[in-house]
């Protein structure tokens, strides 16, 4: 599964698609099926992103060669994140033709993450003159 950042889906699906393809053949896996999963929205920003589209492979590749796919996956600028797990079998679902989907509907989220709230300035209020203020209760004090 694979978390593919939307500025670069926007650009085109099918290229995309085949690239990170290719990241898997580059180290001698056989892709068996590889479709979009869905677009939706982030959990939390990654790179400044609030969405996301999601990519499902499933690849048939030796043992040895999983740690550089991973590594290969991890420095790609258009995977946000992906995850990569073994399964005994490839559900009958994964060979249905992939779903005709419109990249214009894609939301534009490509603003930057500003936080909703803002810094307040504490003043500290002055005791009136000839008054003590009174110091929190330490834990002996409390006891």
């Amino acid at each position: 599964m694979c978390l593919l950042d939307n500025r670069e889906v926007r650009k085109g699906w099918q290229p995309l698609k085949d690239s990170v393809s290719g990241l898997f053949t580059k180290h001698g896996a056989q892709v068996l099926s590889a479709r979009r999963w869905d677009e939706r929205r982030l959990a939390y920003p990654i790179n400044g992103q609030q969405r996301a589209t999601y990519l499902l492979a499933y690849l048939k590749a030796d043992t040895n060669a999983v740690a550089g796919i991973r590594r290969d996956l991890q420095f790609s600028d258009v995977v946000l994140r992906s995850l990569v797990l073994s399964c005994e079998e490839v559900p009958q679902s994964a060979y249905e033709p992939e779903a005709v989907f419109d990249i214009n509907a894609i939301p534009v989220d490509d603003s930057p993450m500003t936080s909703s709230i803002e810094p307040v300035a504490v003043e500290a209020e002055a005791a009136p003159a000839g008054e003590a203020v009174a110091e929190p209760a330490t834990k002996e004090e409390g006891q």
